[in-house]
C-alpha cells in the first residue's frame, strides 16, 4: 500500500509549507482531475493559471514538482534517503515565500471554480 501525500511526514525549514503543498495536491487530484501530457514513460500533470503553475508527474511528492509564481520558480524533489528538498535560485526566505504565494495562488484558482470532478461509484 502506498502512503498519501497527507500521510507523508516531513520535516527541515518547509515542513509546514510541503504539509500544505502535499494536501493541495491531494485536494487538486480529487477534485479537479485534468488531463496530462506524457513525456517518455511518465504522465506529467500541470495545474494553476493566473500566473500560478504547478507542474508535477505521476508520483506526485515521489517525483519532480515544479512551482511557478509571479515572483520566481522552485523545485522540489525526492532525495534517496527520502527526505523532500526544495531548491530555489533566490535561497530560503525566497523559496518559503514562493511556496507560499503558489500554493495560495493555485488554491484560489480552483477553489473560486464553480465545478469540480464528479465522484462515481464503483
Amino acid at each position: 500500500m502506498t502512503r498519501t501525500a497527507t500521510e507523508r511526514n516531513f520535516d527541515g525549514p518547509y515542513k509546514d509549507l510541503l504539509a500544505e503543498l502535499a494536501s493541495l495536491i491531494e485536494w487538486l487530484q480529487t477534485e479537479h482531475d485534468v488531463s496530462y501530457v506524457k513525456a517518455g514513460d511518465d504522465k506529467i500533470y500541470a495545474y494553476g493559471g493566473d500566473g500560478f503553475v504547478l507542474v508535477m508527474d505521476e508520483s506526485g511528492l515521489n517525483g519532480l514538482i515544479e512551482l511557478i509564481t509571479p515572483k520566481g520558480s522552485l523545485s522540489i524533489t525526492p532525495a534517496e534517503d527520502g527526505k523532500i528538498t526544495v531548491t530555489a535560485a533566490e535561497g530560503e526566505a525566497a523559496a518559503k515565500e514562493i511556496l507560499r504565494e503558489g500554493i495560495d495562488g493555485v488554491r484560489r484558482y480552483y477553489g473560486n471554480r464553480y465545478w469540480s470532478t464528479p465522484t462515481t461509484s464503483a
